[in-house]
């Protein structure tokens, strides 16, 4: 849901609002807003009232973006453009094609799927625009619905649908832009858009599901670098939160508003490092490394950094001071041999060692299921890629939602070679670079166990034997002993398998409670196990397990009893998320036992 169209503007402000049903225009401005759609909605349970309007109410989402460029183009254009055209057709892309983009590589998005967004929240299925261009300050009007196909009247009609004014000689549905509608059209839907150039989207009838709050925090995460950096001002209304503009000074007291619980392959578990990201992103790195990846496959090692700079970092780092790099690495194409791409990384060792989540930002944008082992040790960290060749390569091996560089992508292969190594490289480069910085100790050191262990000073007082007294030799402490069990745990790709361990009698008549939940760094995994998360059950969308030589029942989404367990057994769940830490518990019931779910 990023602002669309950035120009040189160095501002760009997004309003996000979400209005109640009384905020709706009236019930028969919605019958006429609707009269068309009254059939296929219909036979999707979409009821409507005697006098044309839908029955249910009609809260609704409206997306402002101001500082952009709008809607440009041809408004009668109905095919693609000629390849190599540069000129902006943005009006085209956005109406006219479904699923497709008109983007370049160095835009934000490239699937096209970002304008369904507001169509797939619409219970009705469809969406209304208004664009100010910014070439010829046009104000244009237009709506789109995408359901099914249907019929109206005697005739029968594609899916896509079109609230327009009029159509041109071959039938191409046309913008509305009378004066008088459009105004209607803003008052109605409760616009702030005037004359200022971009796009004013509605989307009607969302449900209650969404709401603002939810909003803040998907903005908050996918956008802190953004606003940070002073390019994007957002401001959220909703019921939830009344009004909150995110800019550069207030984004910090906005983190603390939000309740940080959603899942934590999505960093929805914790507010994104405000202040360790402002330090980072205000300036460029000191320090950069050689070209790499110019005759093979980019590798990080000390031959990567001038001498002197490498021990100027190692001592930065060691330091717990903020320690910042340009990777420099070389990028060969299939045409026009090759182009240099950078990418920054900044790193902070905290002195608590408390753990931390790696964040990696594509043009402003977070790539959320990234992550680094070393983050987990107390060592902050940021990889910012800026808009040029890497951040296309990257861009392109990105899916529609934009979480992940995925080397199984298919786009990378047109353009680029050696690629997948390359973006290998950018995943773990914050887990390398960090190994480079902290070089193996080769010195003793005599205060490692000081705190653990007392040492006799020489030149104090010191306990001296009596004459006469035995001495006690010390006794020896035998670390106990673990009691093996007649069940074990087993990691799996995805999952886990509990089985039967050998040689170890089991009890009789025994049950198993498994319990189950992503493990969370500052917080109870099972009691705070959400639904969202997962549910392991035999419905469509749960996890479904698989077992043999015992009985399996579901007490909860999470928590499983396992009974009329035989002496070879075996019982495994798969398709956890592979990025997040599975936490798991087993606990033996004794016999006749009361399990509560």
């Amino acid at each position: 849901m990023g602002p669309s169209n950035y120009t040189q503007n160095p501002i760009v402000r997004q309003a996000l609002a979400i209005h109640d049903a009384s905020d709706a225009p009236l019930a028969a401005r919605l019958a006429y807003y609707f009269e068309r759609l009254r059939p296929p909605l219909s036979a999707r349970q979409f009821e409507f009232n005697q006098d044309g309007s839908p029955k249910d109410d009609c809260r609704f989402l409206v997306c402002e973006d101001f500082g952009t460029c709008g809607l440009e183009g041809n408004t009668h254009l109905f095919h693609d453009p000629p390849e190599g055209d540069r000129t902006r057709q943005d009006f085209y892309w956005f109406w006219r094609n479904i699923g497709r983009s008109g983007k370049t590589g160095y835009d934000l998005g490239r699937w096209g799927l970002g304008k369904t967004v507001y169509r797939s929240v619409s219970r009705a299925g469809c969406m209304l625009g208004l664009t100010v261009r910014r070439s010829d300050q046009k104000r244009l009007l237009m709506g789109q619905a995408v359901l099914q196909i249907h019929r109206y009247g005697n005739k029968e009609y594609m899916p896509e649908g079109y609230w327009c004014g009029m159509q041109n000689t071959n039938g191409l549905p046309l913008p509305i832009d009378d004066a008088q509608e459009l105004e209607r059209f803003c008052n109605e839907w409760r616009l702030n858009r005037t004359n200022e150039p971009g796009l004013s989207v509605v989307a009607p009838y969302v449900p209650d599901e969404l709401k603002t709050d939810r909003l803040l925090q998907a903005v908050l995460v996918h956008f802190f670098a953004r606003i940070i950096c002073g390019e994007l001002i957002v401001e959220i209304v909703g019921p939830e939160i009344g009004s909150i503009t995110l800019d550069k000074s207030s984004i910090p007291a906005a983190c603390k508003t939000v309740p940080w619980d959603g899942p934590k392959r999505t960093k929805r578990h914790v507010a994104p490092p405000i202040e360790f990201a402002r330090r980072s992103l205000a300036s460029d790195p000191t320090f950069a490394t050689l070209l790499l990846g110019k005759d093979r496959v980019p590798d990080l090692t000390e031959a990567a950094f001038r001498p002197d700079d490498l021990t100027d970092l190692r001592h930065r780092f060691s330091s717990g001071e903020l320690t910042s790099v340009c990777v420099q690495l070389w990028l060969p194409r299939k045409q026009g041999g090759g182009q240099e791409g950078h990418l920054d990384v900044h790193l902070e060792r905290l002195s608590d060692g408390s753990r931390c989540d790696a964040y990696y930002v594509r043009e402003g944008m977070t790539i959320t299921k990234i992550n680094s082992r070393v983050s987990q040790r107390g060592i902050q960290a940021l990889v910012n890629v800026k808009p040029g060749p890497l951040a296309k390569l990257l861009g392109d091996t990105e899916g529609p939602a934009h979480e992940d560089w995925d080397t199984s992508a298919e786009r990378p292969e047109l353009e680029w070679k050696t690629w997948k190594g390359r973006v290998k490289f950018v995943r773990g480069i914050v887990d390398n670079l960090v190994e480079v910085l902290t070089p193996p100790t080769t010195e003793p050191d005599f205060d490692l166990l000081s705190e653990f262990f007392s040492i006799e000073q020489t030149g104090g007082s010191q306990h001296q034997k009596k004459p006469g007294e035995a001495t006690i030799a010390p006794t020896g402490m035998q670390p106990p002993t673990p009691e093996p069990k007649w069940y074990s745990i087993t990691e799996r790709a995805g999952g886990f398998t509990i089985s039967r361990t050998g040689n170890v009698p089991m009890t009789a008549d025994p049950s198993l409670k498994v319990s189950v939940a992503y493990d969370l760094p500052r917080a109870d995994p099972l009691r705070d196990w959400s639904p969202i998360d997962f549910r392991i059950g035999n419905k469509d969308g749960e996890l479904h397990p698989s077992s043999e030589g015992l009985l399996a029942k579901p007490l909860a989404g999470n928590v499983l009893l396992l009974t009329q367990i035989q002496q070879a057994f075996s019982f495994s769940v798969r398709g956890f998320d592979q990025h997040r830490d599975l936490f798991v518990r087993v606990d033996e019931l004794a016999t006749g036992e009361e399990v509560e779910s």
